[in-house]
């Protein structure tokens, strides 16, 4: 099962792994980094939305600073797909719950 240990600036532990970057991490295990961006846009929804999840959890930095397209909460509603905004220490306690139950994707933004 994954587990996001840990959360500081700039920096993420996964499964007891340390990533310096943003990472996207999903229900099964598999981790991807990603270049760190202050948007989460169609493009980014439309890769996730390959994995079939249920539920995405996306957190938008320590200080809010990623910005979600409108158009994706509406495509995520349309599509059944749950989608949880929050500054990414919230949003890992919320993917670290569902992700025990659910199929779920977290989009985390390590920095700002």
């Amino acid at each position: 099962m994954v587990k996001i240990d840990s959360f500081y600036f700039g920096n993420i532990i996964i499964n007891g792994r340390k990533f310096q970057r943003d990472v996207t991490v999903a229900w099964n295990g598999e981790i991807n980094e990603k270049d760190g961006s202050h948007q989460f846009n169609k493009a980014d929804y439309n890769e996730i939305m390959l994995r079939d999840p249920e539920v995405i959890v996306i957190g938008t930095g320590t200080v809010q600073n990623v910005k979600v397209d409108p158009a994706v909460e509406v495509a995520a509603r349309m599509n059944g797909v749950e989608m949880i905004v929050k500054p990414t220490m919230a949003a890992i306690d919320e993917f670290n719950k569902l992700a025990r139950k659910k199929k779920v994707i977290g989009v985390m933004h390590v920095t700002c």
